[in-house]
Parts: structure tokens; sequence; C-alpha cells
């Protein structure tokens, strides 16, 4: 099926006579929604080049991360629990991609929005890793709500986490400090998730990213310090959850999942990557803290 440019113009041309029941006429017209879509997203990747270049490099590791990871978990024949690890790494992957692509279009409430999905397809893969009965309820449930509200909601997956972190080889106090943040993560974007005052003026009228006395008003998308501190978090989070992977791994007493993970090309690649990500946070993480703080005054260094 395909609808004919000569039936949209029609209608738009039928449309356009309603100006004339109007007191005032409009003093704009309809946009070519393609056209200036793609110049905003040249616009911005212009502007994300000279001011938010290394959090895109940070962005741009977590997802080759996810490829490289998600590569090695299909080189082999899965079984039953370790499909149900797998494809949620697939989700992972595609999360990350599409809050970066947000992201790159100056879409930074929405993709908020899947930042909280992220967080949680995280921590459903984490329970997957600590659990066979939690991956063999994850591979036969038929009602999704069933499945969250016996094994995830309501805080159950908190423990969880915890407990997968600690079997991977995570301090107790950096186990903790994890959990909370993840807390404290899902209760800031669930503003965006569930729609509130505050999301909502920030869409209508985005904070410059260099200029505290400027917002942007009517535009198709902007760049914000929200971009930049979405962006560390991904990498953040993307970084905690392959760490443990790899840590994991290398424990004396491997969980169900991991215990038979042949060490292939393919997951070396993907270790790779997670010391790539690892070393740019180690060398740049609070130099962008800082920096988002200044972003958030309007103070551009």
């Amino acid at each position: 099926m395909k609808i004919e440019a000569s039936v949209v113009q029609g209608l738009v041309e039928q449309a356009n006579r309603l100006q004339l029941a109007a007191v005032v006429p409009a003093d704009c017209g309809r946009i070519n929604v393609a056209a200036d879509l793609q110049v905003t997203r040249e616009r911005l990747a212009q502007r994300i080049d000279a001011h938010l270049q290394p959090w895109f490099v940070l962005l741009d590791e977590s997802i080759q991360f996810f490829v490289q990871f998600e590569r090695y978990l299909y080189e082999f024949p899965l079984g039953s629990n370790l499909a149900s690890f797998a494809v949620t790494v697939s989700k992972l992957k595609r999360d990350v991609i599409s809050i970066r692509d947000l992201l790159a279009i100056g879409q930074d409430m929405t993709a908020r929005v899947l930042a909280r999905t992220f967080i949680e397809d995280i921590e459903i893969a984490m329970a997957l890793a600590l659990s066979a009965e939690t991956c063999g309820a994850f591979a036969t449930t038929y009602d999704t709500n069933e499945f969250w509200n016996r094994h995830i909601g309501y805080g159950k997956v908190y423990d969880k986490v915890h407990q997968y972190l600690l079997a991977c080889g995570t301090e107790e106090e950096r186990s903790k400090s994890l959990v909370d943040r993840h807390r404290e993560a899902k209760k800031m974007f669930s503003e965006s998730t569930h729609g509130g005052r505050q999301s909502s003026l920030l869409s209508a009228l985005a904070p410059s990213l260099t200029d505290k006395e400027d917002v942007h008003f009517l535009s198709l998308g902007a760049l914000t310090y929200f971009t930049a501190q979405l962006a560390l978090f991904i990498a953040q989070e993307t970084h905690a959850f392959a760490g443990s992977i790899v840590k994991g791994t290398m424990v004396s007493e491997p969980l169900h999942l991991f215990r038979d993970f042949p060490i292939t090309g393919r997951y070396m690649n993907a270790v790779g990557s997670a010391y790539v990500l690892q070393e740019l946070l180690m060398r740049y993480e609070g130099q962008l803290e800082h920096q988002e703080a200044n972003f958030a005054c309007g103070i551009e260094r």
C-alpha cells in the first residue's frame, strides 16, 4: 500500500480553505517534516561535535559493547535459559541505540522515558543471570504483567540485583550504591515516563546548553544539559553491567549462565569494548560531571 503524494496534496488544499474562516490568518504554514527533521539533525550534529563530543563517544562505546556481546551470545546454539538472557541483551542494544538517536535529534525528555526502560531491562537481565527459575518463568510466560508482578515488580528486583552483583564479585558497598542509583534514576525518569509538569515544561521551553538566559521555543529538537547527563548515565550503567559480566565469568563459582561461557574471539571483542568504556570513564568521568554542572548553570568551559 502507498499513499500517493497527489492524494495528500488534494487534502492539504481542501484543509487550507479553512483559513477563510479564521479571524486572524495563520502567520506560518505547513512544514516539510522529513526535510526539516534532517536539517535539525544536521544542525545538532554540528553542535554535538562542538559541545558534546565526549559524551557521544561514551554513548557510542556503550552501543559497541552491546553489539559485540549480542554477537557472542548468538555464536552457538542457545539453551532455553541462555536464550532468555540473550534476547534481553538484544533489547538492551536497541534501547541504547534508540536513546542515542533521540538525543542526537534533540529529544532529551523522550529519551529519558527509554532510559527507565533501559534500567529495567538491565535489572531483568541480572535477575535472569542470577536464577534459572527466573529464566524458566521468563521463557514460558504468556502474561508479561504476571511475570513482572511475581519476579520483578514491587521492589523484588532490587535484592536480586544486589545478589547478582555480589555473585559476580562486586564489593558489598559498590553493589548497594548501584542498587540505590537504580532506585533514584527510575524515580527521576518517572516524571518523563508518566507525564508531568516538569518534563512538559522542559519540552516546551528547552534550556539552552550554553546560555542559561536562553531557551529553545517551538523547536523541533534541542540539546540541553539533560542530553549530557543522560548520555553519561547510560555509559555508567553499561560499564557496570559489562564489568559484572566480565568479573562474573572469572569468579570461582560463576552463575548458572556464565559458568559455561567459552572464551572465543567474539567474547574478547565484548571484553575489549568493556575495557575501552572503563578506561574512558576512569579518565574523563569526573571532568564530564563537572562540565555538566557548568552546562546546568549556563557556563561553557
